[in-house]
């Protein structure tokens, strides 16, 4: 349930008008003497068997309480449970978890109503509010729908009206309340975004946006709350309450077939209506049908003479062609064989021109080895002669020393003017060199 598990107390600060509604009555029978003519046998000592009855203790806030057991067994079946495994207790009170002991005693002024000449009790709105969240807790069925008819029309302010209808589980309550905020022109306030949710609040605005007052479009805008607050309100309905809910469901029931019954015929309606539809269709299909065979039959001959005229063209096309694709071969072989010759002397001209390179790099090696040979040759007739040179001076040096130390002093005088052995004299060295 979306934003409704917020902590909140069910009796309202404000105070409210006060209603009333009838009290339960208790008539004592054995006091009616000759007036009626109802009489039973007693025995002494007999115990009646309805205004005989056991008390139970409670206890609310170490607050004790002494009542009778009868109303709480009969009234809710919360305490017929409990107090049937305490029907032997020693008389300890029963701790009671979930109300205080002012509350209890406002429930407690409804089950049992002190002794007053007036037959009605007077409740305030605050009275009716802790009377509905106790029976709602206890499981006091009848009391809880008969504090719901007092606050109907009570509960004007519609974030009351929802924060009541989140604790008694009315969702009719909380719906009531959220087409109001959206339907009023006050905005939502801060405070009432904290009691009834901020998420909520969210989803309000949405709708007042949209515009959506319906309560169906409220109610799908939030499903799973109502649903939720549905499904455990089944549980808290009294009696009647039931009875009333299953008539409505069986109603509802009802409707639900009496639609289908009558969607079922409006199909069975459309179905006949469109069998004999397509009945004409089918008529209406095949007359067409015969015609567009007929306009074939027509379309076929008209195609099968404007094929055989196509033939005939396509034949002289093809003649026609044929004789173009011959010219355009033979064209294309004479530019081919162009283009071969073209590439034919090019590569001849290129062959040539690599074969005068050839050449003339031959030209240039021959050229080049002719004066290797001649620089060779020179070298060679150079290095002759100098030996020729040697041998001459060798012959001449060995020449002096065969004739004696006579001839010694010239040879100091020479070796007195820088000469050495081996050394040409000035001439010689000047005829060699040339």
């Amino acid at each position: 349930m979306s934003d409704s598990s917020q902590t909140w107390c069910m009796v309202p600060t404000e105070p409210a008008s006060d209603c009333a509604t009838e009290a339960p009555a208790i008539v004592d029978e054995l006091n009616a003497g000759t007036m009626t003519a109802l009489t039973n046998v007693a025995f002494e000592g007999e115990k009646d068997g309805t205004y005989y009855w056991d008390t139970v203790k409670f206890s609310v806030e170490g607050v004790c309480f002494k009542v009778p057991r009868y109303q709480f067994v009969v009234g809710s079946s919360y305490f017929a449970g409990k107090l049937q495994s305490d029907k032997d207790g020693d008389g300890t009170p029963i701790a009671l978890e979930g109300a205080t002991a002012s509350q209890f005693r406002v429930l407690l002024k409804l089950l049992f109503p002190i002794h007053t000449t007036s037959t009605t009790l007077t409740f305030s709105k605050d009275e009716w509010l802790i009377i509905l969240e106790l029976s709602t807790i206890w499981d006091f069925h009848e009391f809880r729908k008969l504090a719901k008819e007092h606050l109907e029309n009570q509960l004007d302010d519609p974030i009351e009206r929802i924060a009541v209808g989140r604790a008694a589980y009315t969702p009719r309550w909380v719906l009531e309340g959220y087409q109001t905020l959206v339907t009023r022109s006050e905005c939502i306030s801060e405070q009432e975004s904290e009691r009834i949710g901020h998420l909520t609040t969210v989803r309000l605005y949405v709708l007042r946006h949209e515009q959506c007052v319906e309560s169906g479009s409220i109610a799908s805008r939030f499903r799973e709350e109502i649903q939720a607050l549905e499904q455990t309100e089944r549980h808290h309905l009294c009696a009647e309450e039931r009875r009333i809910d299953e008539e409505k469901r069986l109603e509802e029931e009802r409707e639900r077939r009496a639609r289908e019954e009558e969607q079922r015929l409006a199909e069975e309606k459309v179905r006949v209506e469109r069998e004999e539809q397509e009945r004409k269709e089918r008529e209406e299909t095949e007359c067409r049908e015969r015609e567009r065979q007929e306009r074939s039959e027509e379309r076929e001959r008209r195609e099968a003479e404007a094929k055989a005229r196509r033939r005939a063209g396509e034949e002289r096309r093809k003649e026609d062609e044929e004789w173009t694709r011959k010219e355009k071969e033979k064209l294309h072989k004479e530019a081919d064989d162009r283009i071969h010759r073209k590439e034919a002397l090019r590569l001849e001209e290129e062959r040539i021109a690599r074969e005068l390179a050839d050449l003339e790099k031959q030209a240039e090696e021959a050229r080049s080895l002719e004066q290797r040979l001649e620089e060779q040759r020179i070298a060679r007739e150079l290095a002759d002669l100098e030996n020729q040179e040697e041998e001459a001076r060798l012959q001449e040096v060995k020449e002096p020393e065969e004739k004696g130390k006579g001839q010694e002093e010239p040879s100091e005088e020479k070796e007195k003017k820088g000469w050495q052995p081996g050394q040409k004299e000035k001439g010689e060295e000047d005829i060699f060199s040339h």
